[in-house]
């Protein structure tokens, strides 16, 4: 964190700058390299159920990985619940609607049997090397993955990994961390 990030809001706003000066379509050549790496864990080849979410244009792109797999693995996208995320399979037939929050998400029947998932993709505006996340500010995913055990693996580009996030009682820690360049993780996967 540098030194003068004292709060989650200065280090978005740094991350956000950061993703502007880069532009659409280096974040895309970085994105590519980010799901290079996700494709090499063993968690990821093993995975045949996987929770992924649908990117939006400044994050890690996930549907090139996602449409590369889907004859082998099954995918299901997150919906929004009021204030819950609730997750739907995702085919090549599946239709989207646009959310209040400006996220097309899939049209379908809710998952309701989560055991069967072997893995869940996380985003976030950053991480730290301790595997703790900050997300966007709404809490969906903290929620969310309270309530269920499976390997939470979340991807970024490097320059969203700083040194230290500001913690909160809710916020929830990922089991490994995916980036362009490494992979950290807490050793379970």
């Amino acid at each position: 964190m540098k030194r003068n990030e004292t709060t989650k809001q200065d280090i978005r706003s740094r991350i956000s700058s950061e993703k502007k000066q880069l532009g659409a379509e280096k974040l895309a050549q970085l994105s590519d390299e980010v799901m290079m790496t996700l494709e090499m864990t063993d968690v990821f080849c093993k995975a045949r159920n996987v929770l992924i979410y649908h990117s939006l244009k400044d994050e890690v792109q996930t549907l090139p990985l996602v449409e590369r797999y889907a004859a082998d693995k099954q995918f299901y996208l997150p919906v929004v619940v009021g204030k819950d995320l609730v997750f739907r399979r995702y085919t090549a037939e599946t239709t989207f609607s646009k959310s209040d929050l400006g996220v097309l998400e899939p049209d379908g029947e809710d998952l309701t049997d989560y055991r069967q998932i072997d893995m869940i993709v996380v985003p976030g505006v950053a991480f730290d090397r301790r595997l703790n996340r900050m997300g966007r500010g709404g809490g969906y995913y903290d929620r969310f993955l309270a309530n269920v055990k499976i390997p939470k693996v979340a991807v970024c580009f490097d320059f969203q990994i700083v040194d230290g996030i500001p913690l909160e009682p809710h916020d929830i820690a990922m089991d490994m961390l995916v980036s362009e360049t490494e992979i950290v993780s807490n050793g379970f996967y």
